[in-house]
């Protein structure tokens, strides 16, 4: 259930919804405590209560702490069910690819390697600790008013030394950015999905490499 402007969390107050994903709501909300904007991301109580679910939103959390990176959205706190980010404004990836003429799809060479150029600097940052996003696609990335560019959404990465609840594969989930297989449901979008990812197997940093020249087309 959405929550209602003026709800609080801790010492964050909900002040109107920003976006919603596989994994919960998002909310525009204000840090009382700082008197600072921030986006607030809800797990709903019926995902919270499944524990492979959980465990998913609680890597999230560990991904993003251990990642400090100008093209990576920033982590600020965690509360019960909720983590509290850096409130990124802008279009997505992909609401601007989606505004292009169907004559000329896809960006100008220009806007694109710049694009490319950030993202592969974020990427860069979370492999060297050790993180594989795994959902790199145009939802996932955000384009601020100054050019800047941001990768979100750490919710289906890996970490090294840090399994899966099943070798990788998440057995039960209602997420909608899953790909469902006889074994169970694999973390990540069809679409985007390196061979190795969309058949469980183990996935590295190259699946990301890939997603990214995905993510600009």
């Amino acid at each position: 259930m959405a929550l209602e402007n003026g709800t609080r969390l801790g010492p964050y107050e909900v002040l109107a919804p920003a976006g919603a994903g596989g994994m919960g709501e998002v909310y525009r909300a204000r840090d009382t405590r700082l008197d600072r904007i921030v986006a607030l991301k809800v797990m709903p109580a019926h995902l919270a209560a499944t524990p492979a679910l959980r465990e998913r939103f609680e890597r999230e959390a560990r991904a993003i702490s251990h990642l400090n990176h100008p093209n990576i959205c920033t982590l600020h706190d965690i509360g019960p069910d909720y983590l509290v980010m850096e409130l990124v404004e802008g279009e997505t990836l992909a609401d601007l690819l989606a505004q292009r003429p169907r004559t000329s799809p896809g960006l100008p060479l220009d806007d694109t390697l710049r694009m490319a150029r950030q993202i592969a600097s974020a990427l860069d940052a979370a492999h060297d600790a050790g993180i594989v996003h795994r959902d790199l696609k145009p939802g996932n990335i955000k384009i601020k008013d100054d050019g800047t560019v941001k990768v979100l959404d750490f919710g289906p990465a890996k970490m090294h030394g840090v399994p899966d609840s099943a070798g990788g594969v998440e057995k039960q989930t209602h997420s909608p950015t899953v790909l469902a297989t006889q074994a169970g449901l694999i973390l990540g979008t069809a679409a985007y999905m390196s061979p190795e990812q969309a058949r469980g197997k183990t996935v590295d940093k190259r699946a990301d490499i890939r997603l990214n020249a995905a993510a600009m087309v």
